[in-house]
């Protein structure tokens, strides 16, 4: 350490070697006088600069939990993601960390120690993938970051396998006559609220947060167009920009989807009337005239589906089976994606494959009524 005198006071100055490119460096603390007392505190607040400035270098403590990480990890996706998706991922990387404890330390886990606690947690396996591939994204980003060094962790951390994959795509959409049979029900339940959502999603395969977003202004019947340029994150309340790039995209209006619309808009007008509300959305909730909860939709459909159709039918299935309807009707898979509005989709695709081979399999057995020559 040496000093150097100002008018005012001293400056005490040490060098350290950069560790990053082992060239000399220079810490600097000013005092008001040189005294020996102040060369000592000076000193020892020197060598905390180096310490803090090697430590932003280098990551000697491994040391880091799985909590302290996650708050990082949240804070950095805070500046380039979007509210909805940080605060997804907040509640997916949470319950994995209730399941591993908050002050495990991300060097120390292995692979054995979190398969069993997720197994062990009775959840679906499903969920647990979901949970697997959000805390591969956690821990990546954590070594990508230099919290950490437990790379044999990310690389034999593997989904489990599904018993679910093994069943029928068809659990994944409805089939055309259970499409039917559930909108006959619920429109002779006279339940038109849930009938319409209902109804919109079959023919559009619109995520729920893109119809719940959907204002009248959007939907063009002189043009046949939709314009899908929003969504409703319910977690945050907000409406925000859709899930991605290709999610913002205008679709067609085919005839049967203009019928729906004109009378969807017709009992809209009858029931924001009736209600005394205002909204410019084209299926607002209609006694406030707020956005529509998915939570309320879910509930709504999972106990009419159980009870009509013996199965847990959810509002995504709505969109899968959309794009199986497509894929019935001799749409191809790229044409599907541009109606969905996404580049891929594991499940659209197998879907489609399944579908367009129902397809060959009903032309075959129409070819083996017919004989060629009598």
């Amino acid at each position: 350490m040496w000093c150097e005198p100002r008018k005012n006071g001293v400056v005490y100055r040490e060098r350290y070697k950069d560790p990053l490119t082992e060239k000399n460096k220079v810490v600097t603390v000013f005092k008001s006088k040189d005294t020996a007392q102040n060369r000592n505190k000076a000193q020892r607040e020197l060598n905390a600069k180096i310490e803090v400035a090697i430590a932003e270098l280098q990551c000697d403590d491994c040391s880091i939990t799985l909590s302290q990480m996650q708050k990082e990890y949240l804070k950095a996706q805070s500046v380039t993601f979007k509210q909805s998706t940080v605060k997804r991922n907040q509640i997916i990387t949470s319950s994995v960390i209730d399941l591993l404890g908050a002050d495990a330390i991300v060097d120390n886990l292995t692979t054995q120690f979190v398969n069993s606690r997720l197994l062990g947690s009775g959840k679906q396996v499903s969920t647990l993938n979901t949970y697997i591939t959000r805390f591969k994204a956690l821990l990546n980003w954590g070594y990508i970051n230099d919290y950490h060094n437990n790379m044999k962790l990310i690389a034999k951390l593997k989904p489990f396998v599904d018993p679910a994959d093994d069943k029928e795509i068809t659990s994944k959409y409805l089939e055309p006559t259970e499409a039917e049979k559930l909108l006959d029900y619920i429109k002779e339940d006279k339940s038109w609220h849930w009938y319409y959502v209902t109804s919109i999603l079959i023919h559009t395969g619109l995520r729920f947060g893109e119809l719940s977003a959907l204002e009248t202004t959007d939907i063009d019947t002189k043009n046949l167009t939709i314009r899908i340029s929003k969504t409703y994150d319910s977690i945050n309340d907000i409406v925000t920009t859709p899930k991605t790039d290709n999610s913002k995209r205008t679709i067609h209006i085919q005839p049967d989807l203009l019928l729906e619309l004109k009378k969807c808009l017709l009992w809209r007008n009858e029931m924001m009337l009736a209600n005394n509300i205002r909204s410019g959305l084209l299926i607002p909730n209609i006694k406030t005239g707020e956005h529509l909860q998915i939570a309320g939709y879910e509930k709504y459909l999972r106990v009419t589906s159980e009870k009509l159709l013996g199965r847990h039918v959810t509002p995504h299935m709505l969109r899968h089976t959309h794009a199986s309807l497509l894929a019935a009707n001799g749409m191809t898979p790229d044409e599907i994606a541009r109606r969905l509005g996404h580049s891929k989709s594991t499940i659209t695709s197998k879907i489609y494959i399944h579908v367009t081979q129902k397809v060959i399999e009903n032309d075959n057995r129409k070819l083996d009524q017919i004989k060629l020559f009598s």
